[in-house]
């Protein structure tokens, strides 16, 4: 069954710019050929023949985060798997690809897949860089390995942000309501985890997305300001 949008969900073209004052705003991302950011949309967007349609788009990743994927993508195996992210392959929950990340904590893989066609594996992307986040007390590194994963932390942190400006909060129905709802509450969850706040998305029974617009808009602030620290 088809559900209508309650709020337009509005897509930004282009990346993101990596200044974080301007999270929301478009610019040319010239830190990738143009053909790379096409092929990214094409393997991780294409819903022909899908209802997943009846979902908001997801945020496409910002220019930092594809930057970071075109990095990623050197390793056969990472391209491996991200190619196979493509609905062609019939394989709508990317399993191979988690048991990746869950074997090696690949944070550009896991981004990747919080962009995916398919709403379920959304939420299992986000659950995958909450989890890099959880574990990192355990990730024992040198000075420039925490360097390079606090730069990951902060492109993590502007693309959720993202996410929240440009998808609405609730949608109508039952069934895609309630998948939306987990996927919000998720982001905003490990945005939490990535800054150290606590907002609380959820309603009764941890169950649905309670969160008023004054509350909401005070979390965006919070989790900018982080940034700015």
């Amino acid at each position: 069954m088809r559900h209508v949008l309650l709020l337009p969900t509005v897509m930004l073209a282009g990346c993101t710019s990596l200044t974080d004052t301007s999270i929301a705003q478009d610019a040319p991302c010239e830190a990738v050929p143009a053909a790379f950011v096409e092929h990214v949309s094409l393997v991780l967007s294409d819903t022909t023949g899908r209802f997943f349609n009846d979902y908001p788009m997801p945020t496409p990743l910002t220019c930092e985060l594809l930057a970071m994927m075109q990095e990623a993508l050197k390793d056969d195996s990472v391209r491996y798997h991200f190619e196979h992210l493509h609905q062609r392959f019939g394989d709508p929950r990317a399993n191979a690809a988690f048991t990746y990340i869950k074997r090696h904590v690949h944070f550009q893989l896991a981004m990747a897949l919080a962009t995916h066609w398919n709403p379920d594996t959304r939420i299992e992307a986000i659950r995958a860089v909450h989890e890099y986040r959880r574990i990192r007390p355990m990730v024992c590194a040198t000075k420039e390995h925490y360097a390079q994963l606090e730069e990951q932390d902060r492109a993590a942190v502007r693309y959720f942000i993202r996410v929240l400006q440009t998808t609405p909060l609730f949608i109508a129905g039952s069934e895609n309501s309630t998948i939306h709802g987990v996927y919000i509450m998720e982001v905003m969850r490990t945005l939490d985890l990535f800054t150290g706040q606590t907002h609380n998305p959820h309603g009764d029974m941890r169950r649905a997305l309670d969160m008023p617009d004054p509350r909401f808009q005070q979390a965006l602030v919070d989790w900018r300001n982080w940034l700015g620290q």
